[in-house]
This record gives structure tokens, C-alpha cells and sequence, in this order.
């Protein structure tokens, strides 16, 4: 039987924990025996959806790094902005006339941060018109959660509003769940701004009829 260094050994659950690879990734990965690191790694805590989560990230990842060039996302000019920015809205924002005011809830920061950001890129904004209300749980840290939000969406800590808490479903929450954001600007104007910005670049796309 072939014996491994303790270094190895020590290296290989550690990898295991750090970054949830599987038994037989380690195995391929290592040349050793899916079986034998199992019996160096034991059951642990890492559960069969830990590893498979922890897969599907680095192959989305893998995805975004080779497909998206660099150079698409790091300039844009403002009329680009305002129709990024309308696309988004479109598809996750708050339509008139159910509400009168631009408004976009999601739990994804990057994806809030990046329309913001878009935002005051295409268009002249009042800042104070910003207001954020976050929906969280019972068991979370508001004052932690409003300052994580305000230091994303760079806005003021003043300017967030009365928050909606409800008492999780028996279920602990992920640990990367902040909430759910919705950040409005209270400005019907900008909201039909990116609807019609939308609306006219369907129909020159032969894509909207109305």
C-alpha cells in the first residue's frame, strides 16, 4: 500500500474544506484514490449540497470570466448607461401606474449596485430622492444590514425608511442573504423615462408591438 506524506494528507482536506471540492474532483485533481481521501477527509461537515453548490459557483464563474470580454463593461458612454439601466429596470423593476415611483426590489447586491451605478451614469440625479427599505429577518442586524446597503448603493443611512421584519419560515437563512433592498427614487418622471427609453429600443428592434 502506498503511504503519503502528512503534509500531503494535511493538504488535501484542506482543500477540501476551503473550497468544498468533491471526493472525486480531489481524486483526479491528485491522482489518489477517491476512496482513500474520503477516509482522510471522514463525512465531515460539507454535505453533498454544499459540494454541489460550491461546483455550480466556480463553473458560473469560469463561465462569466470566458465568455464576458473586459473591455464591454469597463467604459461606457451615457446613453449606453441609460439603456443598460432601462433594460434592467424592465425586467426587475416596479411599472407605472401600478407605482408612481422608480422603484426596483432584489436581494442581489451586485445586481442593485451595478443599476444604480448605471443610473448616475446616464442621468442627472437628486441624490436626496433615494430611499431604501429593506425587508429582513427577526433573527437578523438591522444596523448591521443598513450599513452594508448604504455602503453599496452609496447612499445615505438618513435616507432608508421603516423596515418590513418577519420571523424566518423554520429555515435559517443563507449566510450571504442580506435581505431583500428595494430602492426607490421618488421621481415618477425617471420611471417613465427608463420605461419609454425601453419601449422605443423594442420597437426600432422589431421586439414590443404596443
Amino acid at each position: 500500500m502506498k503511504r503519503y506524506l502528512s503534509t500531503e494528507i494535511a493538504h488535501i482536506k484542506d482543500q477540501r474544506e476551503k473550497y468544498k471540492y468533491s471526493f472525486s474532483y480531489l481524486s483526479r485533481l491528485y491522482n489518489i484514490p477517491s476512496s482513500t481521501i474520503r477516509n482522510w477527509c471522514g463525512d465531515g461537515s460539507l454535505s453533498k449540497a454544499e459540494v454541489l453548490r460550491a461546483f455550480h459557483a466556480r463553473k458560473r464563474e469560469e463561465i462569466k470570466l470566458s465568455e464576458i470580454p473586459i473591455s464591454t463593461v469597463t467604459r461606457i458612454s451615457s446613453d449606453t448607461a441609460k439603456l443598460y439601466s432601462a433594460l434592467l429596470y424592465w425586467c426587475e423593476g416596479s411599472k407605472y401606474p401600478g407605482s408612481n415611483a422608480m422603484s426596483m426590489a432584489n436581494s442581489d447586491p451586485v445586481l442593485l449596485r451595478t443599476f444604480v451605478t448605471l443610473l448616475r451614469k446616464g442621468f442627472i440625479l437628486d441624490e436626496h430622492k433615494f430611499r431604501i427599505h429593506l425587508q429582513i429577518h427577526s433573527n437578523q442586524d438591522y444596523e448591521y444590514l443598513k450599513k452594508y446597503w448604504s455602503d453599496q448603493l452609496k447612499v445615505s443611512a438618513t435616507q432608508f425608511i421603516r423596515p418590513t421584519i418577519t420571523a424566518p419560515e423554520g429555515k435559517k437563512h443563507h449566510p450571504a442573504y442580506y435581505g431583500t433592498c428595494t430602492l426607490k427614487y421618488q421621481d415618477y418622471a425617471l420611471q417613465l423615462k427608463l420605461i419609454g427609453i425601453y419601449e422605443d429600443f423594442a420597437r426600432k428592434n422589431g421586439l414590443f408591438h404596443g
